[in-house]
């Protein structure tokens, strides 16, 4: 069974080295991992050369194409090379030497499911569940994240079924691509993983969590916690999904979440002092409903 993990580097070396190198401990070839560079302008390309020689593909991009953007060069280049698997992971993690063992079993073992997650940890707390996937409440688009930010149950079933994963660490089948294709690149990033999973379920991949297998996540190296271009692009890209997802009867109910949510935030971020922060909430919401268009009716 060929895994190849995908890997996007923007001006991160320095995490991107150990990232790997957690790879490599867990049994992947160096020759099977794909570096995609996404226009650093520091010294990413030679540190990363350095540090594993040409046995690494390294795909090095002029400009940054974002996440979805640089995911999707990697998975073309995986695809073209004969993977049958394709693990798409963050620079800013550090994996279980039994990752990928415990991947492939649970490949084996749910033959059904094309979309395998990990159970994702915070780096900084190491026993708390940063991510194990999502179910989607009946009737909307709204998803509730399961376990989110608790302490691992020690009753936890070995495989959970989900409705969405996160492409902070997700295995995924070629013939998913070959049915659904890759990523949206509209979505530069954030939510590009919500609307890959949507495509799969209406064409009825089913997706699940492999909870043996560990990733740690160091979370939101690249933007920051409150960043105002992160805001921006989490609160307008999840309005994309549900305008391109949504039943016409769920937009109203989907458009007044989406409104109260954003509001709150903006009303914590001036309570706090950042009125940039509000200002690019209050942005991405109305952007989200109205760019491209007169409204989401």
């Amino acid at each position: 069974m060929s895994i190849y993990p995908i890997i996007v580097n923007w001006n991160l070396a320095s995490e991107t080295i150990p990232c790997i190198e957690s790879l490599l401990a867990a049994g992947a070839p160096l020759a099977q991992i794909v570096v995609v560079d996404n226009g650093s302008q520091d010294d990413s390309v030679a540190q990363l050369a350095q540090r594993f020689g040409q046995a690494l593909t390294l795909l090095r991009q002029p400009t940054n194409l974002g996440f979805a953007g640089g995911n999707n060069i990697g998975i073309q280049h995986a695809l073209d090379t004969g993977a049958e698997w394709v693990l798409l992971l963050n620079n800013d993690t550090i994996v279980a030497p039994t990752l990928l063992q415990e991947l492939m079993q649970a490949a084996e073992q749910h033959p059904q499911h094309r979309m395998i997650g990990p159970l994702i940890l915070y780096f900084g707390e190491p026993t708390r569940i940063w991510s194990l996937g999502d179910r989607l409440l009946p009737g909307t688009l709204i998803t509730r994240r399961l376990w989110a930010d608790a302490p691992v149950p020690p009753t936890l079933d070995s495989f959970v079924e989900v409705d969405f994963l996160n492409a902070c660490c997700m295995l995924i089948h070629r013939s998913v691509f070959a049915t659904i294709g890759l990523f949206n690149a509209n979505y530069f990033m954030y939510a590009e993983d919500v609307d890959l999973c949507w495509r799969a379920r209406r064409a009825d991949i089913k997706l699940g969590c492999a909870t043996a297998a560990r990733v740690w996540h160091k979370v939101s190296r690249s933007t920051g916690i409150y960043h105002p271009q992160a805001r921006y692009w989490r609160i307008s890209n999840q309005i994309m999904v549900y305008r391109a997802h949504a039943r016409r009867w769920q937009l109203p109910l989907m458009f007044g979440f989406t409104l109260v949510r954003s509001l709150k935030l903006a009303a914590v971020d001036l309570i706090q002092k950042r009125a940039s922060l509000a200002l690019h909430t209050l942005r991405a919401w109305y952007d989200g409903w109205w760019k491209n268009g007169i409204g989401y009716l």
